[in-house]
């Protein structure tokens, strides 16, 4: 090989490792891109999802607030309208004790109709109606006069405040904030002529109704009032109430570890939500973003880590391998230090010992070439015979699911389970007779689970010594699973035969295999099919499972082996026999 050519080879195989080279650049720079990117949008996402989930808490809490503004501006209205037209208001009297029954009917309609007011209106705890003079209070709940024993300390309170507050003629509804205990309470009333009509509302439930609308995340409702007074729940803690009152003194819309949201109550203050960072469902997408960022991190740096291994252990390598592939072409042994043990070879020609190379490489790949195509045609029939019956199972437990009956259900199950486990353990050549026939019993039940116990019936029957025998992998299936979906039909019992024996000829012992069944036979056309080793197509579906019986049997004994496919008499009852030569 003159100089020009060498220099050319070499030129060439250094092209290709480069080229080599700039592929896994090129690939490995968009992975590294496109994990960049994805790191780029969860941490935006934190940020978005952030923001998505304070306008959801800030527009359920507008929603809530606004529907109570909306029930106080109708109490507002009802309340002035009862005052002025209930004539069982204007008959409380102004001297009226509990003994007094001639007012016992009076106070049990204002009961009544308190209570009808409370229905309507969620959030009020208590209607009432007061008579001053009298001093009487009337709640849904009962009547209260000054006597009264036993009362709820908010009713004492209630009566006492309302003395004080009431003395005039209201020129429209009132509302204010009290405190009657640990509690909060939002008082409106109307008052006119020494009757006074009014609501009272809990504080502390709208903040629970608010914190229970708002359930996934961490949020702490309060209210400050015209007076700028806090009001909070009691169960908020200490750092968070001076948290609010903070705010309350700064009026800032923005604290430095919360958001806070303010929205007007009537006249009474504003309602506040704070939305504490990273609580409730907050924290939890947030700690998944940010694995997930961890994650993709991990990711970089182990392919990062792959790819340098991939260039020491792979790329430096091919390098070498070219240059020893330079080494080859010059005209002398394959191996001066004899590590082949092919020094004895030395003697003869170079040219003789690249023919020689080359032949037996040839022979070699042809060789492998063959077998590799054999394996792959046998696997290939192999695997066209599986899916057809799995998806009947499948198509058959969906039909007993549809019935609701779990016993069958369970044995539908537990069969194909061993069916299946049978059909997907290490694939071999051959098996036992023994298995196979224990396979078959298998698919028999699960048959006679679908056809029912009286559609078809099955006999194997063996004769002579078969126990040492083996059999190309799901023969036996193959030929029973023929005979069923061809020869079992739901107008009659069909019978169904497996005979098993062994026989002598001259060129050496054989293993017989004979099914039947009494259904409608095989087709003119199927036989000629089988004949001329053409598709068999009839009733618009292809049937496969003769014609892989055929190239298997070729693929695996040549022409020794045999299947003859024939009825018992015109269009009734098919009959496959198939010959199989002992092996080792």
């Amino acid at each position: 090989m003159n100089l020009w050519q060498k220099g050319k080879r070499r030129m060439l195989c250094s092209v290709r490792i480069r080229s080599l080279k700039d592929t896994s650049l090129r690939l490995g720079t968009p992975v590294f891109l496109v994990l960049m990117g994805l790191i780029v949008c969860l941490l935006w996402g934190v940020w978005e999802n952030r923001k998505l989930a304070d306008k959801y808490i800030a527009d359920t809490a507008k929603l809530y607030v606004d529907q109570i503004n909306r029930d106080m501006s109708q109490i507002n209205s009802e309340l002035i309208y009862l005052l002025d037209s209930d004539s069982n208001i204007k008959e409380i009297p102004d001297q009226i004790t509990s003994t007094d029954a001639q007012y016992y009917e009076m106070e049990q309609t204002l009961r009544e109709r308190n209570r009808v007011l409370k229905i309507r209106y969620h959030e009020v705890q208590t209607f009432f109606v007061y008579g001053q003079k009298a001093n009487v209070l009337i709640t849904d709940s009962g009547t209260m006069f000054t006597e009264s024993k036993g009362m709820t300390t908010l009713n004492q309170m209630l009566m006492s405040y309302l003395q004080i507050m009431t003395s005039k003629d209201s020129i429209s509804t009132q509302w204010t904030v009290i405190t009657f205990g640990d509690d909060d309470y939002i008082v409106g009333w109307y008052a006119k002529n020494k009757k006074v009509i009014g609501c009272v509302i809990n504080l502390n439930l709208i903040f629970r109704t608010i914190r229970a609308k708002t359930e996934e995340y961490d949020v702490i409702p309060f209210m400050v009032d015209a007076r700028g007074r806090v009001m909070t729940q009691a169960d908020t803690s200490e750092k968070y109430k001076n948290e609010i009152i903070d705010f309350s003194k700064a009026g800032e819309k923005k604290e430095k570890n919360a958001t806070v949201y303010s929205y007007q109550l009537g006249t009474v203050g504003k309602i506040n939500l704070m939305v504490l960072p990273g609580g409730g469902i907050l924290e939890n997408v947030l700690i998944m973003q940010i694995a997930f960022v961890v994650l993709i991190a991990v990711l970089l740096i182990v392919c990062a880590l792959e790819i340098t291994a991939y260039y020491h252990r792979i790329l430096e390598p091919l390098e070498k391998f070219g240059q020893k592939l330079e080494e080859l072409e010059k005209e002398q042994s394959l191996n001066d230090d004899g590590s082949n043990n092919l020094l004895e070879l030395e003697s003869v020609s170079g040219k003789f010992k690249e023919l020689l190379r080359k032949i037996q490489g040839l022979k070699i790949a042809i060789y492998e070439k063959e077998l590799a195509e054999q394996k792959a045609e046998l696997e290939y029939t192999q695997e066209q015979i599986k899916p057809h019956f799995f998806l009947n199972c499948l198509s058959l437990i969906h039909g007993i699911a549809d019935k609701n009956n779990e016993g069958e259900i369970v044995e539908i199950t537990t069969v194909l389970s061993d069916y299946m486990r049978y059909i997907f353990q290490d694939s071999k050549k051959q098996r036992d007779v023994e298995e196979e026939l224990e396979h078959i019993e298998a698919y028999i039940r699960i048959q006679k689970l679908r056809y029912g116990e009286e559609a078809f019936s099955f006999e194997a029957t063996t004769d002579g010594d078969i126990g040492e025998w083996k059999v190309p992998s799901l023969l036996l299936q193959t030929l029973v699973e023929n005979s069923v979906v061809h020869g079992v039909s739901l107008d009659r019992k069909s019978e169904i035969s497996l005979y098993l024996t062994n026989e002598m000829y001259e060129d050496g012992e054989y293993l017989y295999i004979c099914i039947s069944d009494t259904g409608n036979g095989f087709s003119k056309e199927a036989l000629d099919a089988i004949e001329n080793d053409t598709p068999i197509i009839y009733h618009g579906r292809h049937h496969v499972g003769i014609s892989n019986i055929k190239r298997r049997l070729a693929l695996m004994y040549g022409e020794r082996a045999s299947i003859t496919c024939s009825n018992m008499d015109e269009n009734y009852g098919a009959v496959v026999e198939v010959r199989l030569p002992k092996t080792e």
